[in-house]
């Protein structure tokens, strides 16, 4: 008798298919502006000691990030709303033509009342007038010289350093108007309150710079001039009334 195989080959078996447990959920689902928020600060602190050993401030930075955007800037001091006498004083002579001085005189003038800064200003043609008819004008005291105009309070503005030129010697800083910021009580008869603003003895220090390429659109000696002044103006201008920053623009 012929003993045949009872064994059969085993049937192939497929493994169930792997069921991944779900992840639970701990209800903690960050805002996406917190996650932007985080992002910032974080860019901002690997960013930052490398930049600001580059020359650039961690102030400057925060501003080109986008930092302060919006913030309303106080003014730092209320002028008169009587007569105010804008006075521009070249003591170092740095100026070797009259046309700076007048757009200066011009231009911070216009940003004064078109800001509602100040409501009168003194016409610069009373100035000439006085230096004319007074001797030894150009020695008397700027309060001496407000009470002469007719001011309750006199902006004085006394040159420190001023470039205009068509030579391009620095790239990054081509031409530059720098000035110092006072404003003085015509009235007053306390010596000890003359000075209204600021509290600091020199004074408040403001420069301007232009660029090689800015020197270069400007052209001419009077246009680098009126390219100065006009920002001279308008920085100095905001020490006065109050404003919104802009994009990119930091507090004066």
């Amino acid at each position: 008798m012929s003993t045949r195989s009872s064994s059969r080959m085993a049937p192939k078996c497929t493994p169930p298919p792997t069921v991944s447990p779900r992840r639970r959920d701990t209800g903690f689902k960050p805002a996406r502006s917190l996650l932007r928020k985080l992002l910032f600060v974080s860019m901002a602190g690997c960013l930052l000691p490398s930049l600001t050993s580059c020359g650039m401030s961690q102030g400057a930075l925060l501003y080109t990030l986008g930092g302060g955007r919006g913030k309303i800037i106080k003014a730092r001091f209320r002028l008169t709303t009587g007569p105010l006498l804008i006075l521009i004083d070249d003591p170092l002579q740095r100026i070797d033509w009259p046309t700076p001085k007048r757009y200066l005189f011009d231009e911070l003038a216009q940003e004064l009342l078109k800001h509602k800064a100040a409501t009168k200003i003194v016409p610069s043609e009373t100035i000439a007038h006085l230096r004319q008819a007074k001797p030894n004008f150009d020695t008397r005291g700027c309060r001496e010289v407000g009470k002469m105009a007719g001011a309750d309070q006199v902006l004085w503005i006394e040159i420190q350093e001023f470039r205009a030129s068509e030579q391009i010697e620095d790239a990054l800083v081509a031409a530059f108007f720098s000035v110092t910021l006072k404003v003085i009580d015509v009235n007053t008869n306390d010596r000890s309150r003359v000075r209204l603003w600021p509290t600091a003895p020199q004074g408040r220090r403001v420069t301007i710079t232009l660029t090689g390429s800015e020197v270069s659109i400007a052209k001419t000696r009077n246009g680098i001039a009126r390219k100065l002044t006009n920002k001279l103006a308008s920085q100095t201008a905001k020490f006065f009334y109050d404003f919104r920053l802009g994009d990119f623009e930091r507090e004066p």
